[in-house]
C-alpha cells in the first residue's frame, strides 16, 4: 500500500511539474482561530517585512528592566504565530526580550512558503529583532524545520548564539526516499553550519521518531566539532519548552546544559 502510494505520488509529481504539490505536503500552516490564552503578561504583536515586500506579523515581549538581549524564536513547518509564541513563552522568564517569528502563509500572513520564502522571512524577523533592541545581544532559536532558518540565517548574519530543538541534517534526509527526488527545496543544514561562527547548541532528544538523534552528531560533524550538542534523555520531537528553558539560556550564557558535549 505505502509502495503503491509513493508511485502515485512520483508519477503525479513528475506529470504534473509542479513543485507546489510537494509543498504542500512540507508546510502544515494551521489556521488562526481563537485569540491566544497567554500564561502571562500578553505580548505585542508587531509586523516584519520582507526584502519582496510582504509583512508578516509575529508576537513580541519586551524585555525586563535592566536586559538589552532578544531571543529569535522560529516554529518548525506547522502551527502558526499564535501556537508558536504559546510554545516559547517559557522563554522569556530570563527576562530577554522574545520575538516570535512566523512565516509567509502561515496563520493569514500573506505569500505561499517556500525555503527561499522561509529564508527571506527570518532575515525580516532577525531585522526587526535588531530595530526592538538595538543595544543588545542577539539570539536565535530554532525548532525542527526552524532551525534551518536559524542555521542560515547564522551562516549570513553576525549573532551571538543559536540553539536548534530537533534540527534535520538536511531536509532530503527525513523526507520518504520516493519524495526526495521531487524535493523542490533542500533546507541543507550540514552545508550552514560549516559557515556558522556563533555558539550553536543542538538539543536533542533521544526518543525523536521524526528527526532521530542521529541528526545532531551529523550536525556537530558537519560543524568542525564547534556545534555542542546537548542530550535530552527520553525525549520526543515535540516537548515542553518549559522543561528545557533553563538549560537553553544556560547554554547560550556558556555554563553547559544537559549532558553537553
Amino acid at each position: 500500500m505505502i509502495r503503491s502510494f509513493g508511485l502515485v505520488l512520483a508519477m503525479a509529481v513528475a506529470l504534473s511539474g509542479c513543485a507546489g504539490f510537494v509543498r504542500d505536503r512540507i508546510y502544515k500552516p494551521d489556521p488562526i482561530t481563537a485569540a491566544p490564552a497567554w500564561a502571562g503578561e500578553a505580548p505585542r504583536e508587531v509586523s516584519a517585512r520582507t526584502a519582496d515586500g510582504l509583512a508578516l506579523r509575529g508576537w513580541y515581549w519586551g524585555p525586563a528592566a535592566g536586559q538589552q538581549d532578544i531571543l529569535v524564536f522560529f516554529h518548525g513547518n506547522g502551527g502558526n504565530r499564535d501556537i508558536a509564541a504559546r510554545v516559547a513563552e517559557p522563554l522569556r522568564r530570563s527576562g530577554r526580550g522574545l520575538l516570535v517569528a512566523s512565516y509567509r502563509g502561515y496563520g493569514g500572513n500573506p505569500g505561499r512558503p517556500s525555503e527561499r520564502g522561509l529564508l527571506a522571512d527570518g532575515k525580516a524577523f532577525l531585522d526587526l529583532a535588531r530595530q526592538l533592541q538595538p543595544g543588545g545581544r542577539t539570539y536565535l532559536f530554532g525548532w525542527s524545520m526552524g532551525g534551518a532558518v536559524a542555521l542560515d540565517l547564522a551562516r549570513r548574519e553576525p549573532v551571538d548564539g543559536v540553539v536548534t530543538l530537533g534540527a534535520f541534517s538536511r531536509l532530503a534526509d527525513v523526507a520518504p526516499g520516493y519524495a526526495r527526488p521531487f524535493l523542490p527545496d533542500r533546507f541543507d543544514n550540514l552545508a550552514a553550519i560549516r559557515q556558522v561562527r556563533a555558539p550553536v547548541y543542538l538539543f536533542h532528544g533521544t526518543h525523536d521518531a521524526i528527526v532521530p538523534y542521529a541528526h545532531a552528531a551529523r550536525l556537530k560533524a558537519a560543524s568542525g566539532g564547534r556545534a555542542t550538542v546537548v542530550t535530552l534523555n527520553g525525549a520526543g520531537h515535540h516537548l515542553e519548552i518549559s522543561t528545557i528553558e533553563q538549560h537553553v539560556w544556560r547554554a547560550l550564557e556558556g555554563r553547559g546544559g544537559p549532558e553537553a558535549r
